[in-house]
Parts: structure tokens; sequence; C-alpha cells
């Protein structure tokens, strides 16, 4: 969202970003032509049933006070009945493996009827669309890749939390069952001597962290394990590390990846969907079958102990830039809501 309201406002727009939860500070920061617009609205399961009318009348209210000609949905479906209740047009962007998504009998017909109407829903990947054409013919759907980052200029020092002397296998995202660092620990640990001169980074925050670090504690890797909080310049990280290495069950169209490999860091990741549109498999990174943990071990192994591999791997890595472009994102974007109009 904060590329997108950036990009969009660089190019003559009005823009603004409403927000739904505001029990928490914002990670990014917006620059100044975008207006910041929050509203605090219960989850449904807390409203119940006689709070869910209250609750459509204040975030109707919070959408008609940024007087939107058209309004862009990160995944969130209430408020396309406000869009519907204002007849504003709007576009539905979903960052999340469409097949998998699960919900209760009222929701799956609210979204069902809601998408309907939208001008276009977006999604991460052509399987996603393929899906959507046979179970959701009447929504107007669209693939848009999320975009590939230029890196920032930034210091070569290296971060305090990456250690001098040291190679790094890193990984970058929430601790929750979704990213499967479970798996990316068992991983580490069938390693064995092939660790020694290696340490696995990861980076992120979440309701697992508890859990992890007794996993990596019972199979005794902690020694070569660090958990680092979420980090503002993650950029300086990708510069310093050797691997960046994915063990999601599922995704959408990761940007930590795409972050990674725009700073030349080549990739090892479970084949499922977004990296395996990412990845070109042996020649920017390497794709693993999914679930294969031994197969995971195998090609993580490969390139901890092959540096001529990793410098071939990583030469094509930031061909990213090109292939997935922030331009071509924003032109996108910026079309679908001319049109919406």
């Amino acid at each position: 969202m904060t590329y997108l309201c950036e990009g969009l406002a660089a190019r003559g727009h009005q823009v603004t970003l409403l927000t739904l939860d505001d029990s928490v500070p914002d990670f990014y920061t917006l620059p100044a032509p975008v207006a910041r617009a929050r509203v605090h609205l219960p989850t449904f399961r807390a409203a119940g049933i006689l709070g869910s009318i209250p609750r459509l009348i204040k975030l109707t209210r919070a959408v008609q006070k940024t007087r939107p000609q058209v309004v862009i949905s990160f995944m969130t479906i209430s408020v396309l009945a406000s869009c519907l209740l204002l007849r504003v047009p709007y576009i539905y962007a979903d960052h999340l493996d469409v097949r998998h998504l699960v919900y209760s009998r009222k929701w799956q017909f609210l979204r069902d009827i809601l998408l309907r109407f939208a001008h276009t829903v977006t999604v991460l990947s052509e399987r996603d669309l393929d899906f959507i054409r046979e179970h959701h013919p009447h929504w107007h759907a669209q693939v848009v890749y999320n975009p590939a980052l230029v890196p920032p200029q930034i210091s070569a020092a290296r971060p305090e939390f990456l250690k001098p002397g040291v190679n790094y296998v890193l990984a970058v995202g929430r601790l929750n069952p979704q990213k499967g660092f479970d798996r990316l620990l068992a991983a580490w640990g069938q390693l064995g001597p092939v660790r020694v001169g290696w340490r696995l980074a990861i980076i992120g925050g979440g309701a697992e962290e508890k859990a992890l670090k007794e996993q990596a504690e019972k199979i005794g890797i902690s020694g070569t394990v660090d958990f680092i909080p979420p980090q503002q310049e993650i950029f300086s990280a990708y510069k310093h590390a050797q691997i960046f290495a994915m063990s999601s069950r599922t995704e959408g169209f990761p940007l930590v990846l795409l972050e990674a490999m725009a700073c030349g860091l080549p990739a090892v990741s479970f084949n499922c969907t977004g990296p395996d549109a990412i990845i070109r498999h042996e020649e920017d990174g390497i794709l693993v079958e999914q679930d294969n943990i031994p197969a995971f071990v195998t090609a993580l192994g490969r390139l901890m102990q092959d540096e001529v591999k990793r410098q071939q791997l990583a030469k094509h890595a930031p061909e990213v830039l090109q292939r997935f472009s922030l331009k071509n994102y924003l032109d996108v974007y910026e079309r679908l809501c001319q049109t919406a109009r």
C-alpha cells in the first residue's frame, strides 16, 4: 500500500490511505503528499451480529470523508459494501493464494456478491487467475504482480546483528505457521557439519517466536540461529547475507523475496505460489518440491558449499527489477483507477 500510494501521489493524484485499526503505530512512513486517515473498527467476531450494522455505518462514514473517486481495497471485503452504498467504484486487490482462502458460508456469499460488482479483482499469479475464471467467472479478474524495488543507496556498514566473519542464510517474515520457519529450522538442523562458518538469521516477529526458539533449542541449533526483530533498514541485511531462504507453506507474491533478489541474493525456496513465478530455477535461485524438507536441505547445503554457484545465481537475481518493475505496477493501477471512474 505504501509503494502504491507514494507512486500514485508522485504522478499527481490525490491519494488517501485509510486503515481500520489504530491500536498499533505505523511501521512504514508515508510521503507528505499522501493523506492519512484512520478509523478503529472492532472485528466482526467482536462486534457480533448486533454490532455489524453500526460497524458498517462507521466504516462508510470514514470512506465518505475521504471523498474518493475510486477505492482500492487491499483484502478488506467489508469496505466494498461501503463503496456500494456510496456508489463509488472499487478495485479489490487480493494478495494471498485465492485457492486456499477459507470463509464461513455467510462471508463466502457476501464476498462473491461484492466482488461481482468490483471494477477489477487483482491477483498475483496466473494460477489464481485460472482458478477465478473457473470458479468465479463473473469477477473481472486480472494479474498484477507485486513490484521489485530498487535497493536504496545505503551505507556499506554491516548491520550489528550480523556477526563479522560469518556467512549468513537470511529469512524474513512474520513468525507464524504460514511462513514455515519450523521447516527451515528442521532443515538447518539436518545440515550438520555444513553449518560450520555459517549462521541462520530469521528477521521478523510474531506469535510463533517462543515456539520456534524452543524448537531450535530442542534440536541443538540455537547456537547458530539468530532471531532478529523486524528491521526498518532491511536492505542492509540483504546486502551482507549470502543466501535467502523461503520456507513458506503458502504465499501471494512475496515482497521480501523480490527485495532479496534485487540486492543480489540467490534464493532457495519451496515451490509454492509466488516464488514459482519469481525464481527461475537454477538461473537465479533454486525451487524445491513443496514439503520436501530433505530436498530443501540438499539445495541449501549445495549453495552453502559452492561459492561459484552462488555467484552465478546472484549475478542474475537482480533482473527481477526489470521483470517486475515498479513502473509497470503503477502503470496498471493508474490505468485501472482511470477506467473505473
